[in-house]
């Protein structure tokens, strides 16, 4: 997938046995859903054009303002969105996996 698939309305994002949706709110704003449509982040365009002439993108995880992650690999930046929300959610549950 490259930066220029963001600019369709939902992009489908199979990650960790499970479907998520980065969907288009705004020009260079994207947010990161689960499969229940829950918002797990907002990936944001920080910069059309970084130092290796790609796009440079930011992750915004929910309750923040600004940026935590910033680069020019908008599938990293989403995966750590998912990584943040489902790890929170093991450690709200005590679900630590199946033994």
């Amino acid at each position: 997938m490259s930066a220029s698939e963001l600019e369709m309305s939902s992009v489908r994002y199979p990650y960790r046995g499970r479907i998520f949706h980065v969907e288009k709110k705004a020009a260079g704003v994207w947010v990161v859903l689960d499969e229940s449509h829950a918002e797990l982040g907002t990936l944001v365009r920080v910069a059309v054009e970084g130092e290796e002439h790609e796009p440079v993108f930011g992750a915004v995880p929910p309750g923040y303002t600004e940026t935590l992650h910033e680069g020019s690999d908008w599938r990293m930046l989403v995966a750590s969105l998912i990584n943040e929300s489902l790890d929170a959610e093991t450690a709200a549950t005590g679900n630590q996996g199946e033994a």
